[in-house]
């Protein structure tokens, strides 16, 4: 097929047919916030200067690649952002 693009790992030129794909390379932003046996949210709602860190000038949240968080984590933050917001913590939009 002369029209396949995707790279066969037959080490024919072109290289690039050995690297390895990976993911987002998302470790855990808040490993220490985790135990086997706490159950909590990972970020608070109360946490303001932490929630800030993860929002961009227009007081928009940052992707998760960009944050480097992971989607349990994004969610968590989705969440106490919100509630931030709600409470006045936090603006909806940058003035």
């Amino acid at each position: 097929m002369a029209f396949n693009k995707r790279n066969d790992n037959d080490g024919g030129g072109g290289g690039g047919g050995d690297k390895k794909k990976f993911g987002f390379h998302t470790a855990h932003r808040f490993p220490n916030r985790r135990g086997k046996d706490w159950e909590g949210p990972v970020v608070d709602y109360k946490e303001v200067d932490l929630l800030r860190k993860f929002m961009t000038t227009s007081a928009k949240m940052m992707t998760r690649k960009r944050a480097g968080t992971s989607a349990q984590e994004q969610r968590a933050l989705k969440e106490a952002i919100k509630q931030a917001r709600f409470m006045a913590l936090l603006p909806y939009t940058s003035t």
